[in-house]
């Protein structure tokens, strides 16, 4: 992947919503979403080149039975792109049916239509990931048929009652591996995907629901940070062991490599003042898009952003990222407000991959 920039959007597509509409309503409403996606990509793709990686949630499958489902995008519109689809919530596998039958009311369904509900990643054709415990030199597109390797990992447990404030979380984790000219070893880049937790009537002047729903995520961020990032650096700092004995290398794979770069994507459900956000920060690591404008999250579809729950944050500074670089880099990394399919705002990062002088 001989690129200087590594480029990421991110955006709550609010695919639950269009199931609610009529069935003439729901496809005019599914055909605008995909060209909104198509102006995005292209939109992204005139500052240089296309996205590598485009991070969605709230995506949805429905269909007359689970094996019959089909996607709310149709991968054929997207033919550079692999899209994988993980749902967290259905209607066949849990037994709470509160949010289907309100569904299945609004929209007219038939009784037993099958749903779910989760987050994707698209994975651009040209830039090939690997699974996240490989230690490859070089990932070439030739190597893959479209298959995944991309890691779910639970950020809470719990019974599911239908609504929002039990609703199953979970970070996806992808692993692209950088190889670039002048790199003297490989640069190791993991974006994940994450859409944390919010409450029935939170940031509506209740203080406790406000302070219940910051635990919450704060819990849910140390998953991110202690279970993954910092997991996997620990690995990394003691030579890759497995099982405590010295890892056998497969062919084409060096432990030597760059710090690891992690960008962590998503709907985090907190504003810019919250203590999440700052937590963030204090743990080095910069939210890289620039321009936010009115915010990412409107009340209702078509309505202007107020408020700014959507982000896109990449680390450790210092020692993946160079800040003083970067900050003058991604000056130009905004939120898009013309989408107006989703009550959240697309967004798009470029990343400067910089060559990293120091490696173990």
């Amino acid at each position: 992947m001989p690129k200087s920039s590594f480029i990421v959007c991110n955006w709550n597509i609010a695919g639950a919503k269009l199931l609610e509409k009529k069935e003439q309503e729901r496809e005019a409403h599914r055909r605008l979403l995909h060209d909104e996606l198509r102006a995005l990509i292209q939109e992204v793709g005139r500052e240089g080149s296309p996205p590598q990686v485009i991070t969605l949630q709230e995506v949805i499958r429905f269909g007359v039975s689970r094996p019959m489902a089909e996607d709310l995008i149709d991968r054929d519109d997207f033919k550079d792109y692999d899209i994988h689809v993980f749902p967290l919530i259905d209607s066949h596998r849990l037994s709470s049916h509160a949010k289907w039958a309100k569904v299945i009311e609004a929209g007219d369904w038939p009784p037993h239509t099958y749903f779910a509900q989760g987050n994707a990643i698209m994975i651009h054709k040209d830039a090939p990931h690997c699974p996240v415990f490989d230690l490859p030199a070089e990932v070439l597109s030739s190597q893959f048929d479209g298959r995944h390797f991309i890691e779910q990992v639970n950020l809470e447990s719990g019974l599911y009652f239908g609504d929002r404030d039990t609703e199953p979380r979970a970070a996806l984790v992808a692993h692209f591996v950088l190889s670039m000219p002048g790199f003297k070893c490989p640069l190791d880049l993991f974006v994940v995907n994450v859409h944390l937790t919010t409450l029935t009537m939170e940031r509506e002047g209740i203080p406790d629901v406000d302070a219940l729903a910051s635990k919450i995520r704060l819990a849910q961020l140390d998953v991110i940070f202690t279970g993954i990032v910092s997991r996997y650096n620990s690995w990394r700092q003691r030579g890759y062991p497995q099982r405590g004995a010295k890892r056998p290398l497969k062919d084409g794979e060096t432990e030597k490599r760059y710090p690891p770069m992690w960008v962590l994507t998503g709907d985090f459900n907190f504003t810019p003042e919250s203590v999440e956000y700052q937590s963030i920060l204090r743990t080095n690591f910069m939210d890289v898009v620039s321009i936010k404008g009115t915010g990412t999250k409107a009340k209702g579809i078509g309505q202007h952003a107020q408020l700014t729950l959507d982000y896109i944050f990449a680390g450790p500074k210092f020692i993946s990222l160079d800040p003083l670089i970067t900050q003058v880099k991604i000056q130009d990394n905004r939120v898009m407000h013309h989408q107006t399919v989703s009550d959240h705002y697309p967004m798009f990062a470029k990343l400067p991959i910089a060559r990293v002088e120091s490696e173990d």
